[in-house]
């Protein structure tokens, strides 16, 4: 009879990178030999978010976080003006749903903590998946944190992610005791890796995003043979509100000519970008998303997996760093582990460089795809022995 392993992963928010490493996991657990159910946690998620809105009601005096709660608050305002947005997302949500209900699988739902440990108790092995699962306000939430799995169950975080490289003073010790309860830890940043070694003093490995276990073949699984959109054209997904990266764009389509394609407000609602793509389509899922990527000319992004999918798809890209380096919400980090693992360091640029120069930098593909494969194999590695504890328990 085979193991069953549960997954606590990101299933409540419609983002393509979150999605897809979703059903990554989901689907590379299956095919090392395990049968596999999601939480569905949507009776407790407002308990979760209840602690994590506290978290930042205690932090709103820190100049980071006071910004990001005004810019969410002024985004909702926003997006409440735009009698558009409500029906757009709804288009965008739909295809959502239907690639959760076509491609995963989740258990019985939650409706308390009580009933969480009792789920967890139907699994081999609990796996915490990638994402930036570990951010501090992840972290007051305690879902993410596997604090609900029982000692007995073997428990596994794959790739998960810190999103800082500094964790306020007040949840070190919270972040040592759930780190030591967690048999194998694996960690997707050098900051994360770092971070477990001075809470912890244990060296854990750097492991590839789970988007990276398969290669561009795989990935045509969930998406069509034939183009989304028609014609050249260039990619823009940004979740930041850089001015700098937008100007970069409008730029770049009046060198080439190409149209720009975007995939507007992902994170947050930004009206300008509305005025200057030309075409901006809603009905885009993470099939969808994979396949505007392979057939772009250029991709311009702030997005990590927005990087990955160009990569694996040979796609020309220009990478933008979302925050600066100095931000408490910076998650500039995994964007530079990704780079420089696959060689493609130049392609990080800040919205400001010349086209023509832009156009001329280094773009070897065979290299970085070759890392990857060797990435996947070590990554592979250490999945399979951590679930293969849990066999044993």
């Amino acid at each position: 009879m085979k193991k069953k392993v549960g997954l606590a992963v990101v299933t409540y928010k419609d983002n393509f990178g979150s999605a897809l490493q979703t059903y990554a996991t989901q689907k590379i657990v299956k095919q090392l030999g395990y049968d596999t159910e999601i939480f569905d946690i949507s009776g407790i998620s407002s308990k979760i978010m209840k602690n994590k809105i506290l978290f930042f009601l205690l932090r709103l005096f820190k100049p980071d976080e006071f910004k990001y709660v005004f810019e969410m608050a002024k985004s909702k305002f926003k997006k409440n003006k735009n009698n558009d947005y409500a029906k757009n997302m709804e288009i965008r949500h739909e295809v959502y749903k239907k690639f959760y209900a076509d491609y995963l699988e989740f258990g019985s739902g939650v409706q308390s903590w009580d009933n969480l440990i009792t789920e967890s108790e139907k699994y081999s092995s609990v796996i915490v998946g990638s994402d930036q699962l570990w951010r501090p306000s992840n972290i007051a939430g305690r879902y993410f944190t596997l604090e609900f799995v029982p000692e007995h169950i073997n428990k596994i975080a794959y790739s998960t992610s810190f999103g800082v490289s500094i964790l306020p003073n007040h949840q070190k010790k919270h972040a040592e005791r759930f780190l030591r309860r967690i048999e194998h830890i694996s960690v997707r940043e050098e900051t994360g890796k770092q971070l477990v070694k001075e809470l912890t003093d244990r060296d854990v490995p750097v492991v590839c995003d789970p988007t990276m276990l398969f290669n561009e073949e795989q990935w045509m699984e969930i998406q069509d043979n034939e183009p989304f959109k028609e014609g050249d054209y260039i990619l823009m997904y940004l979740l930041g509100d850089n001015k700098e990266h937008r100007e970069y764009v409008k730029r770049l389509k009046e060198k080439t000519g190409y149209p720009v394609v975007g995939l507007l407000h992902g994170s947050v609602y930004i009206d300008e970008d509305e005025e200057f793509v030309d075409n901006a389509p809603y009905n885009v899922g993470p099939g969808e998303f994979i396949n505007l990527i392979r057939n772009a000319k250029f991709m311009c992004t702030d997005s990590f997996h927005g990087m990955i999918f160009s990569i694996l798809n040979t796609t020309p890209f220009f990478a933008f760093r979302r925050y600066s380096d100095d931000s408490e919400f910076s998650t500039n980090d995994r964007i530079y582990t990704l780079l420089k693992r696959t060689g493609l360091n130049s392609r990080i640029i800040y919205g400001t460089e010349d086209i023509e120069e832009s156009l001329k930098l280094d773009l070897d593909f065979e290299n970085a795809l070759n890392s990857i494969k060797t990435y996947r194999q070590n990554s592979l590695k250490f999945l399979r022995k951590a679930l293969e504890t849990g066999d044993a328990i």
